[in-house]
């Protein structure tokens, strides 16, 4: 299996649970400190927050229609 939820399902309830998601690079938007991905699959779109340095090295050889999986904890910061 190579997803746990699917884009649409992430809700409030999983925070804190580790996910993988797959699906294809809507949109990239580099905010300096943040780098935000709208991921999409057919059942939704989910955004994905990088703030690790690491990883921005990574998603900077990202571009949009790309198709990525990914696997970290959800951290549900909903407003």
């Amino acid at each position: 299996m190579y997803r746990t939820k699917t884009n649409g399902e992430l809700n409030i309830k999983n925070v804190g649970e580790c996910v993988e998601l797959a699906g294809w690079v809507q949109k990239i938007r580099n905010l300096g400190g943040m780098i935000f991905i709208d991921l999409r699959d057919e059942f939704g779109v989910t955004q994905i927050v990088v703030n690790d340095e690491e990883l921005e090295k990574k998603v900077k050889e990202i571009t949009t229609e790309s198709c990525i999986h990914i696997k970290r904890k959800s951290c549900g910061k909903v407003k």
